[in-house]
């Protein structure tokens, strides 16, 4: 089965066999439909509106299961003030749920209790991407306006290394010339993609993020003492390289 989402806050379901609706459509949204994700199990549908609300549905019946959450809550009094929710993902136990909202924030659901996880995670701008690691451990994001490219502990909700930023050409109000639209891991999750609004796609090591100075040493060698004082003045050069 597929789940196809569109305009006008329809979700279309189709038999892959067939390459037929599976259905009638779904009405799930009073706006857009920007995302929706199947659960690990395939008994749950999420999909994330420009209202601000994460829903859920039967794939089989089409009908809603349980009550929507408020993922991004905007302004009091403003329905569509922080631009909707852009994309949902199922961790790979279908336990949580993360959603990214135009509001810039990540949140984590726990879904048997449909209540947040944590506190937001202030990703970007605009949080428009998210997906979990294969295994569960590390959640990335995607920027939107501030073409930044994150990981996560969706445990502790604290960034694992440094940001990555694919576009780094600032405009002249100092944003960056193109946003990053989605993330995925690669099955082994050892390549984090990056879906670039520039029109590129661009491959991550994680190590990149989880362990740089190994990283930097594998592709590069360690740096000359010159080197790293001229780079990175005042911070301590770490002994991470087996030559060093």
């Amino acid at each position: 089965m597929l789940a196809a989402n569109g305009e006008y806050g329809i979700i279309q379901l189709w038999n892959l066999r067939t390459r037929q609706p599976a259905g009638a459509p779904i009405h799930a949204d009073p706006g857009n439909v920007y995302d929706v994700a199947f659960s690990p199990d395939g008994k749950l549908l999420a999909s994330a509106g420009e209202d601000g609300y994460v829903r859920f549905w039967n794939p089989l019946t089409g009908h809603p299961v349980g009550v929507p959450l408020n993922a991004d809550p905007g302004d009091a009094g403003s329905q569509f003030s922080g631009g909707g929710v852009f994309d949902v993902e199922f961790s790979p136990d279908g336990k949580l749920l993360a959603s990214g909202g135009g509001d810039g924030d990540i949140r984590l659901w726990n879904l048997p209790a449909r209540q947040l996880a944590g506190p937001p995670i202030h990703a970007d701008p605009e949080a428009v991407g998210v997906a979990f690691s294969p295994d569960g451990k590390l959640l990335a994001s995607a920027g939107g306006g501030g073409g930044e490219v994150g990981l996560w502990d969706p445990v502790t909700e604290k960034p694992v290394g440094k940001a990555i930023f694919p576009n780094p050409e600032p405009q002249p109000d100092g944003r960056l010339a193109y946003g990053v639209g989605d993330v995925a891991f690669s099955p082994s999750g050892e390549v984090l993609a990056s879906s670039d609004l520039d029109g590129s796609l661009k491959p991550w090591r994680t190590a990149a993020f989880t362990d740089p100075y190994a990283t930097l040493c594998a592709d590069v060698g360690p740096p000359s003492g010159p080197t790293w004082i001229r780079y990175a003045p005042g911070e301590p050069q770490p002994k991470v390289c087996a030559d060093q």
